[in-house]
């Protein structure tokens, strides 16, 4: 389960620029009256057709129609979340977020009568650990939750709700949990909407915590991955001197670690009956569903639901932030400046200004700090944030320093961007860009059901209607710069909390490995009521595959220049994008030097005019480069497509840069590279790709700071007359005619013909561990101070084998789909040795690549040992189970029924199976491969893939809290030194 923390209405705008699928044949799928007022209505203003009653019992029901897929996402709403947590007991509303995975006296049990027994004892000693204060009393009494949790394991089906899921072809079976919220979402093919009513409404009926001692220990887990965040670190100090009596700031939606050592079942159980109430919850659903039979299935399983009296909330009373007041905080490597102004709660009248405030210092490419701070690279990155909640509001900017720059300097320069709001200094026309760039995400939104099941969410959570949400782009419309600069005025004062993050040793909270036995599973098992739920006749959905030379028209109208169109059905939003096979590895700092055209002017246009002429037009440019391609993408309305594509063309072609921009740039890319060498994840990567490549790893194999040194705006012309000697292909989505957009890209793009085809290889490093050694088991270890190890596995495989692609879906989905697969159940659900597990084999992405399996635990320091032996034995040995397996191929048959290749995914897919040689839809022969498999199929292929190869692990972790001679009996050990997985 993820943790989100993000407010309210970053998370609205964050769901509502998502783009899904799409599929090309939704107009086969439902029927013509419904489809034309659908597709009608998307390509008008945005807006959303929604159903929203209520049940007699309070119930909240939101339901919205799209036909696009046959699938409908679902969510199930709790208005509740880490703010209502006791003040004593801190973590429950995520505790129980997690909980609420594990069943009821009905689901996930054998033998509910039996369990009960041993579950009430359970409860009662975890309410003597909540009192423990002593630590070998807290010890003793774990160790006796221990053998009653292996006891009580007996009559526990493990992983039950995700195995039921998955076999009805789910996607997406997750939760979250943020401040004010929590919210469990799947998504499902479209004829399963009985099956989940009968199963969401039986979860939350009466939950039963079981196996929470080993998910106690995944939240540990989860609390380690946020100790090892720099960025957590300073959020979460802001936020305390921010909100002093608030739970905002004065507990942490993951817990303290002093509650997580003392957790309480009884309170968790009294938070679930005070708030998972019907009057107090929504269900949301968005999808190719029938709304009135829908209705009635909710009416039949969810009417049973007893209401309950909900507390209110009683809103502690912040004091006004008296003049400045700051935070000091520390951690290894990249510094930073966080500050934040108190402002005005989501529903407050001045909440759509300072969403106009918010855009007008970072709204991408025009904001103020981004034109006046990182365009110049006067700062190394800077942005803003609003954080709009019921009780409060809060808008935080953020600042990178560059070398040698104070911390204080850069408080200063965000001031700066506050101070110029409020004088008025910006330009009005931008607030209309703003407004536009609302409309089209909204519309944009409109093609995804998560998205719009977002929308219903927020709206219930607000308190307020679909159409004010969808309206936001009219009220913006509404502002005159007049009412920015009064709002302004009235909130950014002398009066903030900032937040200085040094680059300064962290002292990481302790928290001990518990000397807990392994919980024992029995996957192979099933309920009564999962046998009810597969009971349930439903019809299949059918699958569809594509026709490439109808669904995507292709032509040639120079040599070696390809043009693919897709029509967009829906709504009047293009994408386009014009794509070279050339990059770095073609010719040297490519690259560094064409993706200066992100910050380039062009004519008489300064830098800031080009980014501001984009955003008014409601478009968006950018220019992409990489080892191997370079390409030029733009979106935007069908309306503004030939002034965008003209004006990105002269950009391109005769761009001004900068150079005073470009040497900040290459002065804090060199900066950007010290602290690579003290960042958890970056190291954990540099190490991967040493121990994968070698000398061809691409933090060895780039420009050393002396060569970055000597790169300027003037090998700009060398880049494009390179560039316009190279093939290229170019792609477009959208409504206008296919002849159109081609006129319009022959009179705009690339000058001068192109001759004949050129080929410009494309070669991928080969894999080197097998050159390194030749031992069964290989460790490369490289310290670093942190709360968590990274454990990563590589073993390399054959070259990319197209025939073997089902084999290898199975795999992955047997071993990692979801909760009920054998990588959560035996690192996490037995063994609580991690919350972040996975297993998976790729086979390259084209011919001619090298295939690898990757595996990975972050896991406890002192939990190293334990959790690599067991990713070995699950490597070479998994369990051998025909419940999983039968799990695998029902999920993969549901799938391969009810995916659809969009008309926003059609280039990128076709083109990955023409990578693999393949020159129609692969699916059919895939899908009907599905049958055939069994499970001694799998095995083979593992016996095959990885049991029989040599097995190659990189650890980045504590050496101060890992026993490395232990370490050594599992393996040959090799210690890394840092300076040999970079190049400077």
């Amino acid at each position: 389960m993820r943790q989100i923390v993000k407010p309210i209405s970053t998370l609205f705008l964050a769901s509502s620029l998502l783009l899904s699928t799409l599929p090309l044949s939704a107009m086969a799928q439902t029927s013509d009256s419904f489809q034309l007022a659908w597709f009608q209505a998307a390509k008008a203003k945005p807006s959303l057709e929604y159903d929203h009653f209520k049940l007699k019992n309070g119930l909240n029901v939101y339901l919205t129609r799209n036909p696009l897929e046959p699938r409908f996402q679902a969510q199930v709403v709790v208005n509740a979340g880490g703010k209502q947590d006791p003040a004593n007991a801190t973590g429950i509303a995520h505790y129980l977020e997690h909980m609420l995975f594990k069943g009821t006296d009905q689901l996930g049990t054998n033998n509910f009568a039996a369990e009960k027994v041993i579950q009430d004892q359970i409860v009662g000693l975890y309410d003597q650990l909540f009192k423990a204060t002593d630590d070998a009393q807290r010890n003793q009494l774990n160790l006796q939750i221990n053998e009653l949790s292996i006891k009580a394991s007996q009559y526990a089906i493990p992983g039950e709700l995700d195995s039921i899921y998955s076999r009805l072809g789910a996607q997406g079976l997750n939760a979250y949990t943020s401040n004010e919220e929590t919210v469990y979402l799947l998504s499902l093919p479209k004829n399963r909407i009985e099956q989940w009513a009968k199963v969401e409404s039986e979860r939350y009926r009466q939950p039963v915590f079981r196996l929470f001692q080993s998910e106690l220990e995944t939240v540990y887990e989860e609390k380690n991955r946020s100790l090892d965040n720099k960025e957590s670190v300073l959020h979460e100090a802001v936020q305390a001197q921010l909100y002093k009596k608030h739970p905002y700031g004065t507990q942490t939606i993951l817990g303290s670690v002093e509650h997580l050592k003392n957790p309480s079942l009884t309170e968790m159980y009294t938070f679930y009956r005070k708030y998972y109430v019907p009057n107090n919850m929504a269900i949301v659903i968005s999808g190719d569903i029938d709304l009135k039979e829908t209705r009635k299935v909710i009416e039949k399983y969810f009417s049973s639901w007893e209401a309950r009296p909900v507390p209110e909330f009683d809103v502690p009373q912040e004091p006004p932030i008296q003049g400045i007041e700051r935070v000091e905080t520390q951690y290894k490597g990249e510094e930073k400046v966080l500050l934040s102004f108190r402002t005005a709660p989501y529903g407050h009248p001045d909440a759509d200004a300072l969403t106009m405030i918010d855009m007008l210092l970072d709204s991408g490419d025009v904001g103020l700090i981004k034109i006046n701070l990182v365009q110049p690279q006067l700062v190394r990155g800077a942005g803003s944030y609003p954080s709009l909640e019921r009780d409060y509001g809060s808008q935080s900017l953020h600042a990178v320093p560059r070398e040698g720059q104070s911390l204080a300097e850069v408080e200063q320069l965000l001031l700066d961007q506050v101070e110029k709001i409020k004088q008025g200094q910006f330009d009005p026309e931008i607030m209309k860009a703003i407004a536009l760039s609302y409309e089209i995400s909204k519309k944009a939104a409109l093609e995804s059901n998560q998205a719009r099941a977002g929308i219903l969410t927020q709206a219930f959570l607000k308190g307020q209607t679909v159409e004010e949400i969808m309206n936001q782009a009219e009220r913006l419309k509404k502002l005159k710069p007049e009412d920015i600069v009064r709002v302004a005025k009235k909130y950014f004062q002398n009066n903030y909390v900032v937040g200085y993050r040094h680059d300064a040793e962290y002292d990481f909270p302790k928290i001990n490995k518990p000397t807990l036995k392994k919980v024992n599973l029995n996957p192979n098992q099933s309920s009564p009521f999962a046998q009810a739920v597969a009971a349930i006749d439903t019809p299949p959905v059918e699958p569809k595959w594509i026709d490439i030379k109808e669904t995507l028209q292709a032509s040639s109208y120079a040599p070696g220049v390809l043009y693919y169109y897709s029509q967009n059905p829906i709504n009047d939003l293009f994408s386009f994008s014009i794509s070279y096979d050339y990059g770095d590895k073609h010719h040297p700092n490519f690259c560094a030097v064409m993706s200066e055209l992100n910050a380039a002017g062009t004519g008489e246009m300064l830098p800031q005019a080009v980014s501001q002429q984009f955003y008014k037009l409601g478009a968006s440019a950018s220019f992409g480069c990489s080892d191997y391609g370079f390409s030029m993408s733009i979106s935007g309305t069908d309306e503004k497509f030939e002034p965008a594509l003209k004006l990105a063309e002269e950009v391109l072609w005769k761009a001004q840069l900068n150079e005073s921009y470009l040497q900040k740039k290459i002065e804090n890319q060199i900066t950007n590279r010290k602290d690579e060498k003290k960042d958890l994840q970056t190291l954990r990567q540099a190490l991967r790709s040493w121990v994968r490549y070698g000398a061809e790893s691409g933090y060895l194999d780039r420009p050393s700071e002396a060569e970055l040194k000597q790169i300027n705006a003037g090998l700009y012309p060398q880049m494009t007359q390179a560039l316009q000697k190279q093939n290229f292909e170019v792609h477009y989505i959208g409504q206008l005619p296919k002849d159109k957009v081609e006129k319009l890209v022959k009179q705009y793009h690339q000058p001068q013909a192109i001759p004949v085809p050129l080929l410009n290889p494309r070669k991928m490093p080969p894999v080197e561990i097998m050159k390194r050694h030749d031992k069964p088991v290989k460790i490369y270890f490289l310290h670093h101070e942190s709360a968590q190890s990274n454990i990563d596995a590589i073993i390399p495989g054959d070259l990319v084998k197209p025939e073997q692609a089902v084999l290898s879906s199975f795999y992955n989905e047997y071993m990692d789909g979801g909760m009920g697969a054998i990588m959560f159940q035996e690192v996490r659900e037995s063994r609580a040795l991690a919350y972040s597990t996975w297993a998976f084999e790729s086979l390259g992405s084209r011919l001619g690549d090298q295939g690898q399996v990757m595996a990975y635990i972050g896991t406890q320091a002192d939990k190293t040992n334990e959790s690599l032996a067991l990713l070995i034995d699950l490597l070479r040995n998994p369990p051998k189970s025909a419940s999983h397996f039968e799990r695998a191929k029902q999920s993969l048959d549901n799938n391969y029924r009810t995916s659809r290749v969009s008309f926003r995914e059609i280039f990128g897919t076709v083109e990955s199976w023409k990578n693999w040689g393949f020159s129609e839809d692969p699916r059919a022969a895939n899908f009907a491969q599905l049958s055939q498999v069994q499970l001694d199929d799998i095995f083979t292929h593992i016996k095959d893939k990885i049991s029989s190869r040599p097995l190659t692990f990189t650890i980045v972790g504590d050496r101060t809290k890992i026993d490395l001679t232990a370490l050594k009996k599992l393996g040959d050990v090799e210690e890394v030194k840092i300076d040999q997985l970079f190049h400077d």
